[in-house]
């Protein structure tokens, strides 16, 4: 069957974003801010994507120990909601777990700040719409699709950015993804954030509660995934107000999929609603007032970039002649099943530096990719998908960008040097050559 149909085109833009997650987000403010005209596509009517449509609104790591490694519009947007009371920002400390040292906002209020800073920018804000194709030839871009209201649209562009999380703009242009290790089947779980109503969390006794949840695992009325920490307590299923507390099986790239993660998701809330209301004192009424549109994914694709970023380059903190960021995390794998982290540290009081051509995807002209899917093996990835990570090379690609735009230069004629001094001159740390 064959299928036509004329499309609406809108004006031509030197910057089109995809997706406006935290990357997202600070890759368009970066572009617009340096002249460019930017559009930023985003399927959700928020920005923020899992700091405030996944509901985990901890951002980390900004700091490693007392030392700042990052900086720019992530931390601008920090400290702006710090001001107006909507962020709690931590002692930076090396005596403290890193776990200990995210910065917490309030995520609707993290959404509003950052549409004003998009808006104050002169992004073109271009929520609901879905991106669904990309016109590219020979692996330069001209335009994506986009199923928006009232009818599909053309956005054209210069250059691009993928910041879909699971590098959707790469793999329907052509460019090169891996999907985890090769098996969808062994994709770190995704969560899904809910938040309760009616108990009081001093009610709530600890020793009681995980009493109850071995009951519950051994009546089969919970799944160990509902609470997936074994290091914890079933406790954190009150005291964090459901965040983080489950391991959904999930392929962010597959809409059948995610289908099937929702539905789980929500099953995972309902066991857990029903045995805190028959097993655990002070929880007799409970309710279960919302959940996150979707379960955030850790793993989907990745793009494979001009340099694949490995985990002994990330803990042992490489030095590249093209490191544009910092990125600190330790390495930090979700299994399916398992109940504990995999984690390797990074090398003792070394920073990892995220390359340029990390960034720079193989086999398109005129494409960067950031987040979650930017360029590295499994392990690597686990680490620099934080959020503060994603914000700085956010930033890293919206500057390439809007300097190739300027300067009329493909994305690797761009010299690191010159994108690293207008970096700095943008209040982004770079790491030291």
């Amino acid at each position: 069957m064959q299928y036509q149909k004329e499309i609406a085109q809108t004006e031509e833009y030197d910057v089109v974003v995809c997706g406006a997650g935290v990357a997202g987000f600070a890759a368009a403010v970066q572009s617009a801010r340096l002249g460019a005209r930017t559009a930023l596509l985003e399927r959700y009517g928020m920005p923020g994507g899992v700091l405030t449509v996944g509901g985990n609104n901890e951002i980390g790591l900004f700091y490693r120990g007392s030392r700042q490694i990052i900086s720019g519009i992530g931390w601008e947007l920090v400290q702006r909601l710090k001001v107006k009371g909507w962020a709690n920002i931590p002692e930076f400390d090396e005596k403290y777990d890193h776990s200990q040292q995210n910065v917490i906002v309030n995520g609707p209020m993290a959404a509003a700040e950052m549409d004003a800073m998009c808006m104050e920018a002169g992004v073109v804000l271009l929520y609901h719409h879905t991106l669904c194709d990309a016109i590219a030839d020979k692996g330069h871009i001209c335009a994506v699709l986009a199923a928006a209201k009232p009818e599909m649209r053309m956005i054209c562009g210069k250059y691009f950015i993928d910041a879909t999380g699971d590098a959707d703009l790469t793999a329907w242009s052509g460019g090169e993804t891996q999907l985890g290790d090769g098996e969808p089947t062994r994709l770190q779980p995704g969560t899904l954030r809910f938040y309760w109503s009616g108990y009081v969390l001093s009610d709530v006794d600890k020793r009681q509660t995980e009493d109850s949840f071995r009951k519950g695992l051994e009546t089969h009325e919970l799944e160990r995934s509902d609470y997936w920490s074994q290091e914890g307590s079933p406790y954190a299923v009150f005291a964090a107000d459901g965040n983080n507390i489950n391991h959904i099986p999930l392929n962010g790239a597959d809409s059948l999929s995610r289908t099937r993660a929702e539905i789980e998701g929500r099953r995972s809330v309902a066991r857990l609603a029903a045995w805190a209301r028959r097993r655990v004192s002070g929880a007799e009424h409970i309710q279960p007032i919302a959940c996150a549109p979707e379960v955030a994914a850790r793993e989907s694709r990745r793009v494979v970039g001009d340099h694949v970023i490995t985990v002994e380059e990330y803990t042992q903190a490489v030095s590249y002649p093209d490191g544009v960021c910092y990125s600190y995390y330790p390495i930090d794998l979700h299994v399916h099943g398992e109940q504990t982290l995999y984690n390797i540290s990074v090398r003792e009081g070394a920073v990892p530096q995220l390359p340029y051509r990390a960034l720079l995807v193989r086999g398109t002209d005129n494409l960067l990719a950031v987040g979650r899917c930017a360029s590295g093996d499994r392990l690597a990835q686990s680490a620099f998908r934080v959020k503060a990570s994603c914000m700085a090379m956010g930033q890293a690609a919206g500057c390439a960008a809007a300097m190739a735009a300027d300067q009329g230069k493909t994305l690797r004629e761009l010299s690191a040097e010159e994108l690293c001094d207008m970096l700095k001159r943008q209040h982004a740390i770079v790491p030291e050559k």
